[in-house]
């Protein structure tokens, strides 16, 4: 098999035990995350604006005065936690895809229902983002925290957890979950959705270099462009209490008075940047998980046939 017609290890059907899907998923969201991590940064300093969209601050006065204030250090503001949530969260998402996208098989064929592919794709996926979310909630939470920190120096991760708990008590780590699942579960549902119909049209283009990563950046365009919104309330419900010195109320809350101060576009702050930065992220995260398995899938095939 040439390296421009790659299996699709995420089609129904396909032969990925959890161990192969671990293994490449939490290399596939390492990988992603040490490229795009400025970018993130970025994203994250625009949804946390609270100016109505009128008053904004553009992404050029974004950057500008981060690197002016804060140095070129703060690109990777909340790196160590990100790049944990990142490796984590693709092993789990991939491992829980797998299992999963098995199962929803079993059910099928124990009760004659046939889903097209890209259904079947997007209700594994839409439970493979939320086993991800509850496992890796309180990284993302710790990112967002350490990202909003506007000092020159960089502030200490068992810090942050430390005054989380003090204040807020441990469910603070846990701060705007509910947002969180919704958002994640339904980018990621859609990612892998819109993936496989991707996948299905390139399926006569198997000799163009790089088309899972193709595919895989028209997934991450389509499912962030539906969800952002949910995203933006997740960052906001992430940093209530503190912005605002108290407890985190309800989403509900918090959504409420976004709409009343700030409009509908508030909940699209950062919208521009965040295409930019989740599309790539997506095609690096797919593309590396196909590489990886291939890669796994070849080296057991060579070790079988030393052993016979």
């Amino acid at each position: 098999m040439s390296p421009h017609q790659r299996q699709d290890h995420l089609k129904r059907g396909s032969d990925v035990s959890a161990y192969e899907a671990l293994l490449a998923g939490s290399i596939s969201g390492g990988v992603a995350r040490a490229i795009t991590a400025p970018l993130d940064v970025v994203k994250i300093r625009l949804q946390l604006q609270s100016k109505t969209f009128k008053h904004r601050k553009t992404i050029a006065t974004v950057v500008k005065d981060l690197l002016r204030e804060e140095g070129v250090i703060a690109l990777w503001k909340g790196n160590v936690p990100a790049e944990i949530l990142y490796i984590v969260y693709g092993g789990v998402q991939f491992t829980s895809y797998s299992i999963l996208s098995k199962n929803i098989s079993r059910v099928e064929d124990s009760y004659g229902v046939r889903l097209s592919s890209a259904s079947h794709s997007l209700m594994a996926g839409i439970g493979a983002g939320v086993a991800s979310t509850l496992v890796t909630y309180p990284f993302d939470l710790l990112r967002t925290r350490l990202v909003a920190n506007r000092k020159r120096n960089l502030v200490s991760m068992t810090g942050t957890i430390r005054r989380i708990v003090k204040i807020e008590g441990v469910s603070g780590m846990f701060s705007g979950i509910a947002p969180a699942v919704v958002s994640i579960a339904s980018m990621t549902g859609l990612m892998f959705w819109s993936y496989e119909l991707a996948r299905d049209f390139s399926a006569d283009y198997k000799h163009v270099p790089f088309i899972e990563g193709i595919c895989g950046f028209i997934a991450g365009a389509v499912s962030k462009g539906i969800t952002f919104p949910l995203d933006t309330l997740r960052k906001r419900c992430q940093m209530y209490s503190v912005v605002y010195g108290k407890k985190y109320h309800s989403a509900f809350h918090i959504f409420v008075n976004m709409i009343k101060r700030e409009g509908i576009f508030g909940l699209y702050r950062g919208y521009g940047v965040s295409i930019i930065k989740t599309a790539p992220t997506s095609a690096l995260s797919l593309w590396t998980y196909e590489y990886v398995l291939t890669w796994i899938k070849k080296k057991k095939e060579k070790i079988v046939l030393l052993q016979t």
